[in-house]
């Protein structure tokens, strides 16, 4: 009976460093788990602070394009003011003649409707 007692505690014995190691697994499992996600959480947050920033670099550059169209589009009206003032100066019997028809045909739009 001895020997059968020694198998048992022998395999008993086996069991029990079966069980530490596959504890020892599960702990080194949950351990790396836990780095990849912390790995994800710093790219993820390190890819937020790579959009925000080309966020702001494509506002920045939006805005300054506006204000580019917006001087350009400024100036552009100035001047076609200019030029009608001019032109209205210039030709003030044409200048009547013209707000006349302009006033006739949107009164004829208008009442089509």
């Amino acid at each position: 009976m001895t020997a059968e007692t020694n198998k048992k505690t022998s395999t008993s014995t086996e069991i029990d460093v079966i069980r530490e190691d596959i504890q020892k697994l599960q702990n080194d499992l949950k351990d790396m788990f836990h780095s990849v996600g912390e790995q994800s959480k710093e790219k993820l947050l390190e890819s937020k602070q790579k959009l925000e920033a080309a966020i702001k670099s494509l506002q920045g550059q939006a805005v300054k394009k506006f204000d580019e169209v917006y001087d350009g589009l400024r100036e552009h009206s100035q001047d076609a003011v200019k030029k009608s003032s001019k032109q209205t100066e210039d030709r003030p019997l044409t200048a009547v003649f013209i707000a006349f028809a302009a006033g006739i045909l949107l009164d004829r739009l208008i009442r089509r409707r």
